[in-house]
């Protein structure tokens, strides 16, 4: 009877699979990386903790490691090691399906996509890799459709089969595509993305931009054209930085919503008169974090709407303008002495008279007693100089390309418009004029007609 009951024991053994080991169904595999949990892989493939456990025979729930692998349940027919990589500016599901040789309709289930026209650049995609070797650099170019060109004139163009190139760019059995539309076909020397030539790069810094920060976008071109171009509602004016590259500086405004915003390029011949390509694609915009101010007690007319929207129109018509040439160099200076603190930081949200917090700071302050010497940040032509009922004495300096400084409150102002002044040229003295309440000096940053933090512009240089 002893022998007879081992003999069962050792027969259930073989026959009941060991928890965690060899339980695994087809599918694609996830590689845990340091930081995941059960819980955010079921988030971030649209499982559940329970769908995982049960697909790969897991004993404990708890005992998930990084470097171990797991079958995603829920894509049959989707094969592979699921990998993570960010979309770069100009990549479209067309593009990045042909160069990872993964069809369109995977990329949309793996990532839930609920629109493919908008992915947005820095989006992180789920990519299968598999043994299969993708589509290089040098395997595919780019078409650009004529007025009423059908998928069979492109194809024999390419000198490709048709079905492959509507395969290749997600266009279903249609036959047809919009005039512009950029299509991609296997062959060439072209990069596999979706921006033609002229341009052979183009760079976002950051990938995603902040609240009050300074993007620059910088495009390598291989022939020359003119690029004309807008994000958001901002229009982008693009300057030439080398033979090859063009690069366009745009504030972020301190109050924008954080989400998506598109970057739109326009590329027209060297002449500016012929249209050669438009595109656009969202960017990510995120939020900077501001703190609140203490609530502030300043004079009721400083916040009255008759004193306040022509002054905010005159401000805005003197940084309105690109001008062509460069002035400055290197990182702005402080316009004072006093640089190792700040009453007020720019950015941080403000309360007037019992408002709401429905003002920001759009500057910089720094303490200074009256009479203390203001400087010019960087080289630049004198804009503006004079009298402002909120801004006090105030002196406004153009740049070149879109940026100019700002310098508020003044007891005195030295500097006349037209002046061409230089970093570090004493142009006026600290005061307490305008809406204030104690001497001090007010310092603005202004890129692309947006207030920006100045301390960027003391650290880094830009372009």
């Amino acid at each position: 009877m002893r022998r007879l009951v081992k003999v069962l024991l050792l027969a259930l053994l073989v026959i009941l699979p060991v928890a965690g080991v060899g339980a695994q169904t087809s599918g694609p595999v996830y590689i845990v990386q340091p930081g995941d949990s059960l819980s955010t892989i079921a988030v971030m493939f649209g499982t559940t903790v329970d769908a995982l456990v049960e697909t790969n025979a897991i004993a404990d729930p708890s005992l998930v490691y990084p470097g171990m692998e797991l079958v995603i349940p829920g894509f049959e027919g989707i094969s592979g090691v699921l990998t993570s990589r960010p979309v770069g500016y100009g990549e479209t599901l067309a593009s990045l399906s042909l160069r990872y040789g993964v069809p369109q309709q995977t990329l949309v289930r793996l990532n839930r996509i609920v629109n493919p026209g908008r992915v947005y650049a820095g989006q992180a995609l789920i990519i299968p890799e598999t043994d299969e070797s993708p589509m290089t650099l040098e395997q595919a170019y780019l078409l650009l459709p004529g007025e009423g060109q059908s998928v069979l004139e492109l194809a024999a163009r390419a000198g490709v089969n048709p079905w492959r190139l509507m395969a290749a760019n997600g266009l279903g059995t249609r036959p047809w595509v919009l005039p512009g539309q950029v299509v991609t076909a296997p062959g060439g020397t072209d990069p596999v993305w979706s921006l033609p030539a002229p341009v052979a790069g183009v760079e976002l810094l950051p990938e995603q931009p902040v609240q009050g920060r300074t993007a620059e976008i910088r495009l390598d071109l291989s022939s020359s054209a003119w690029v004309e171009g807008s994000l958001g509602e901002w229009p982008l004016h693009f300057h030439p930085v080398s033979d090859v590259s063009v690069v366009a500086l745009q504030g972020i405004h301190a109050m924008a919503q954080p989400g998506l915003y598109d970057l739109q390029l326009r590329l027209y011949s060297s002449e500016g008169s012929q249209l050669i390509y438009a595109f656009s694609q969202p960017i990510v915009v995120t939020e900077a974090g501001y703190p609140n101010d203490p609530p502030l007690r300043v004079p009721a007319e400083t916040l009255d709407p008759a004193v306040t929207v022509p002054e905010d129109e005159l401000v805005s018509s003197l940084v309105a303008a690109s001008t062509p040439e460069r002035l400055w160099e290197g990182m702005f200076l402080f316009p004072s002495t006093s640089t190792d603190a700040f009453p007020s930081r720019f950015g941080s949200r403000r309360s007037y008279n019992d408002s709401g917090y429905i003002y920001y700071h759009a500057g910089l302050d720094l303490y200074g007693r009256s009479g203390t010497p203001v400087t010019a940040a960087a080289r630049g032509r004198v804009v503006f100089a004079g009298p402002m009922t909120v801004r006090g004495n105030t002196t406004f300096i153009d740049h070149g390309w879109g940026v100019y400084t700002g310098y508020l409150h003044q007891s005195e102002i030295l500097v006349s418009v037209g002046d061409m002044v230089e970093a570090g040229q004493t142009i006026g003295l600290v005061g307490a004029t305008g809406r204030v309440t104690g001497p001090h000096l007010h310092w603005e940053v202004w890129v692309g007609g947006v207030p920006v933090d100045p301390l960027e512009w003391t650290s880094q240089v830009f372009p």
